[in-house]
């Protein structure tokens, strides 16, 4: 990437949360871990941007057994690697009680998947090795679950420990068939309302296209979530996993310019 196409850097502060007031957090990276060099190459351009986190998948629940399920601890080392190479923070998505601790060892926020969000047992897991280790969550809306279902599934993390916990809404399932699944939006001010917690939204999953990623993550913005969990790639055409989701390099700038835009509009800053 040229000097002259960066945006200006963020100064990172090691002590942040994951959410911090006054902010809208941009967390991004590969859907999946495919290889050492194609997470470097994303870790490059995360940090180049003056981001701070950077998301990827190490085990990969799909809906088809045959789809690629991920690099597992190998795809770990790899995140860890580049998370002291380049300073980054890391999310990555925790899929079964049994590799909570070794998730936990690598990564700075443990993700709970949409599949996951009622599994209670991986839950209690996760919050009890989340306050033991320090490390953040972030719990994402099942997709057919009300906002009361996710709320009450945030107590099952917070009972076993002092943890911070970030909701996602990525989308749930109803009749239409023109994007993914339908973001609710009006979820974000629900939140608000009912609780204290932070909420981001995840527009990669819930529009399903590339294309439609920016406006929504505008609306991001503007409806007042504290940050958005969007999915980007070297090379969409070749990833292993929702290429047709996910950001190239020039789509990634690009979101980021339209961010601060809208952000400076409601005194917030991209963090």
């Amino acid at each position: 990437m040229k000097q002259k196409n960066k945006i200006k850097k963020i100064a990172r502060d090691d002590n942040d949360k994951l959410i911090k007031k006054g902010y809208f957090t941009v967390i991004t990276g590969p859907c999946a871990i495919e290889s050492r060099e194609q997470l470097e190459a994303s870790a490059k351009i995360i940090s180049d941007l003056g981001l701070i986190y950077m998301r990827g998948g190490a085990y990969k629940p799909r809906t088809s057994p045959y789809s690629f399920q991920g690099l597992k601890e190998e795809g770990l080392k790899y995140l860890k690697e580049m998370s002291e190479k380049y300073g980054l923070k890391t999310v990555t998505e925790v899929t079964d009680t049994k590799n909570v601790e070794k998730v936990a060892d690598y990564a700075d926020v443990l993700q709970i998947g949409t599949r996951n969000m009622s599994n209670f047992a991986l839950l209690a897991k996760v919050g009890k090795v989340a306050g033991k280790k320090n490390k953040i969550v972030i719990l994402k809306r099942g997709w057919a679950s009300s906002i009361k279902e996710w709320l009450l599934a945030v107590e099952y993390i917070t009972s076993e420990g002092n943890v911070e916990v970030v909701l996602c809404e990525r989308g749930i399932r109803t009749f239409e068939t023109s994007t993914r699944f339908t973001l609710d939006i009006s979820a974000v001010p629900v939140i608000k309302k009912l609780s204290k917690l932070p909420i981001i939204i995840d527009p990669s999953h819930a529009v399903g296209q590339s294309d439609l990623v920016i406006p929504v993550s505008r609306a991001a913005v503007a409806v007042g979530a504290d940050g958005i969990l969007v999915e980007s790639h070297i090379d969409p055409s070749k990833a292993l996993s929702d290429g047709q989701q996910q950001l190239n390099e020039k789509e990634l700038l690009d979101l980021m310019k339209q961010l601060e835009k809208v952000a400076s509009a409601i005194g917030k800053k991209i963090r």
